[in-house]
This record gives C-alpha cells, sequence and structure tokens, in this order.
C-alpha cells in the first residue's frame, strides 16, 4: 500500500489543489497507479472548481470522496483554514467501494442506514467486507434507527465507523465530497475489505461528577423529563439559571457539562452533549437518549481528555498486532478542540508518539463519532458518541491463516 499526504492553505482554489497533490504525490512512488483521493477541508474550500482541478491533476479513473469540517487535521497540523488530500495506491485483494445518498432530511434514520448500506454492498458481495466509514453532512436525530438499518444490510456486530460533519456550532451547513462535485444533505461512506487490517481507539475521558439520575419521559433525541421533573430543571439547579440563562450559556455547558449515559454491559459512560433547550424545559441531544436510561453530569479537564487520547491510540496500535500501520485516521470531536484551545496539537504529539512521526495521519473535527463500543477484548455494539477522540489505524494485512483480527472477534 502507497500513501501520500499533502495540505494546501493556499487561498487560490487551484493554486491549493496543484500545492496538496503534489506534495502528497512527493511521498508515492511515482510509477503507482492511484486509487483513492480522500479529500478534507475547512469550508472555504467548498467549491466544485477544486476538485474539478484535483481532477485534472489526478486522472478521471481516481475515486474522491471527503467532506468540510471547521478544523481538518494534516499530519503534525490542525488547520483552521486549509485542505489535506490523502493519495492511496492498493495492493492486489485490498478492495473498496464509495457511495453516496442525497436528501437525507427527507428520509427515516433506519431508511438513510439501510439505503447507504445497500449502494456499498453492491459489486461487493463476494468480497470479505472488513470496515465501513461514513460521513454525514447533517444531524440526524435518532442514530439508533441509522446503525440499525446498517446492521440490517451489513449483520449484526459488523465494524462501522463514521462521523457527523462539525462546522462552528452553528448547526447549519457542511458539505460532502464525492468525485467532483460538492453536496449538502447527503451522506457517503467507503466499504472495506480484502486483506486490509485495522485497529480501532476511542475514549472520550469525562468523568461523572453529582449523583445518577433516570430519564422519565424521551423521544428519540429529546429528553422531557429527568426524574419525573421537566429535563432542564436538574440544570437550572445546578447552574442556578433559569431556561433563557442556561440558553444564553448553551455552548458552555454543552462543551463542558455533557451528559453520561451509562451503559451496564460495557461498563461506560456514552457522553450526549445538548444541541438546544425548549422553553417547555425538554432538552435537545446530540443523539438519542432511551426512556429509562441512568445519566450523569460529566466533566472532563486537559489532562483527562488528553489522558483518553494515548490510551485511544495504545487501543488502536495494539489491535494491529504488531503489523505495519500505512495510516491513520482521526475523528476528533470540536468538543475537545474547545477545551484543550492552544494545547489541541497535543493530541497528534501523543498518537505520533504512538504511531511514529512518519506515519500519515489524516483527520477532521466533529460533532458525532459513529464506532463500536468496547465489550472487554471485544468490538462491542456500535454506538453515536459526542466528545470523543475515535483513532482508526489501518494497513495491510498478510495473507497468514488466523490473523484476521475482525474474523477472530466475531
Amino acid at each position: 500500500m502507497q500513501v501520500g499526504i499533502g495540505f494546501s492553505e493556499n487561498k487560490d482554489y487551484v493554486e491549493a489543489a496543484k500545492e496538496a497533490v503534489s506534495r502528497a504525490k512527493a511521498h508515492m512512488a511515482a510509477e503507482e497507479e492511484i486509487n483513492l483521493a480522500i479529500v478534507f477541508s475547512t469550508v472555504e474550500f467548498s467549491h466544485t472548481l477544486l476538485f474539478k482541478t484535483i481532477i485534472k491533476f489526478l486522472g478521471e479513473e481516481v475515486t474522491i470522496i471527503g467532506s468540510s469540517s471547521q478544523t481538518v487535521i494534516a499530519n503534525q497540523l490542525f488547520l483552521k483554514y486549509g485542505l489535506v488530500i490523502m493519495l492511496l495506491s492498493f495492493p492486489e485483494k485490498i478492495y473498496f467501494k464509495t457511495a453516496l445518498l442525497r436528501g437525507i432530511s427527507a428520509k427515516s434514520a433506519k431508511g438513510i442506514g439501510e439505503e447507504l448500506a445497500e449502494k456499498l454492498i453492491t459489486d461487493f458481495k463476494n468480497i470479505n467486507r472488513k470496515l465501513c466509514i461514513t460521513f454525514c453532512a447533517g444531524l440526524i436525530q435518532n442514530t439508533s434507527d441509522l446503525i440499525d438499518g446498517m446492521e440490517n444490510k451489513f449483520g449484526k456486530g459488523f465494524p462501522l465507523m463514521g462521523a457527523s460533519l462539525a462546522d462552528n456550532l452553528s448547526f447549519q451547513k457542511t458539505y460532502l465530497y464525492f468525485g467532483r462535485e460538492v453536496y449538502t444533505d447527503s451522506a457517503c461512506g467507503i466499504l472495506w475489505g480484502g486483506n486490509l487490517n485495522f485497529g480501532l481507539g476511542l475514549k472520550h475521558g469525562w468523568k461523572p461528577l453529582g449523583k445518577s439520575r433516570f430519564v422519565t419521559s424521551s423521544f428519540r433525541n429529546t429528553v422531557n423529563e429527568i426524574d419525573h421533573a421537566p429535563a432542564a430543571r436538574v440544570y437550572e439547579e445546578c447552574f442556578a439559571k433559569e431556561i433563557p440563562g442556561l440558553i444564553k450559556d448553551l455552548k458552555y455547558i454543552s462543551r463542558f457539562y455533557p451528559v453520561g449515559m451509562y451503559l451496564e454491559k460495557e461498563k461506560e459512560y456514552l457522553l450526549r452533549s445538548i444541541i438546544s433547550i425548549r422553553n417547555n424545559g425538554s432538552l435537545v441531544f446530540q443523539g438519542d437518549i432511551p426512556e429509562g436510561s441512568r445519566i450523569r453530569f460529566m466533566i472532563g479537564t486537559k489532562e483527562s481528555i488528553l489522558l483518553a487520547v494515548e490510551q485511544a491510540s495504545r487501543q488502536a496500535k495494539q489491535e494491529m498486532l504488531g503489523r505495519k500501520v500505512n495510516f491513520v485516521l482521526v475523528f476528533d470531536s470540536i468538543s475537545r478542540q474547545m477545551l484543550l484551545g492552544k494545547q489541541i496539537y497535543k493530541e497528534l504529539e501523543i498518537i505520533q508518539g504512538q504511531f511514529g512521526k512518519d506515519t500519515p495521519v489524516i483527520g477532521l473535527c466533529t460533532y458525532a463519532e459513529l464506532a463500536p463500543l468496547r465489550s472487554g477484548d471485544y468490538l462491542g455494539k456500535v454506538h453515536s458518541h459526542n466528545q470523543t477522540i475515535t483513532i482508526l489505524a489501518i494497513g495491510e494485512q498478510s495473507e497468514v491463516k488466523g490473523l484476521d483480527l475482525w474474523s477472530k472477534k466475531s
């Protein structure tokens, strides 16, 4: 497998594409055929001219997929204005399929999952499927149904990972890149198979604060009552503010004090960030919270969330079983960036400390992360997460019987 990463902060679309592609190609053998280009950029670069230019430099046969974000990752850099391109050339027996689904706001969450998965499976049915990565330009309220829809096609327990794209917490518009076009209100994905190996690490670093409470009335991602009282009351009591004051400070509250939903089987808290507070006292979260859930306030510190990066990196590396990591993909919650501030670069230092400075790293800032949550030594149920860092290490798998990590887990 050949991998090259290039970036640019040039404000001219054509020059930015030329510079990023040139830098990426410099890390690859000249004779290698490029199969896939993954493109992440800040919103300023979400223009069809950019992708027409990339195709001009790479050729029509190269598959392009990617997305916008508030911040993108290129090796040692967090770019708040810029473009990063990862070029991939695969050896025989590594396969991938990309697919795009438009108009997702008019579809049910389960329908989105089923339709996107069906598109990905097409022409892939006789190949050993290993991993699916999805990108969503928009908020999906009922994430459990989305996951159920995809699992209806892929099977329960199949490794699903992905990201809900982030802007500046305005929750307005993000963009997907597919081929030479730019899309909104869409979802896309990559299905990988064949001789591919991966390692996954997922952690958040927030700790429980205060007593346990129970969700006594909810629908999808809207919690109406906590302990049989209007849901916002627990925040009113905690912060000594009424609803208008809570709404004013919502970005601060959501960033530093998410809700942790306790999952008994995994012995872990699944985080949920608040995205709005309604006048009737209900709370709207980034991700569903079922009735009966046991929840607690959560609090994070710079030290605790940097420790989580180290734990996630170590886990991803361990799962590679000593085999070479060709590249690392990072989905990093926007809340972590806001909490760490200027120390955000320490996340990349920690990741490269595990995988080595020569290992290509690409990623983006996210609102939500889709990934399995561990149960012991096994990949467990897939969940939508908030405020986590997801680290995915990918490499070429040698054809040695018994070394297929996912086969062992399933």
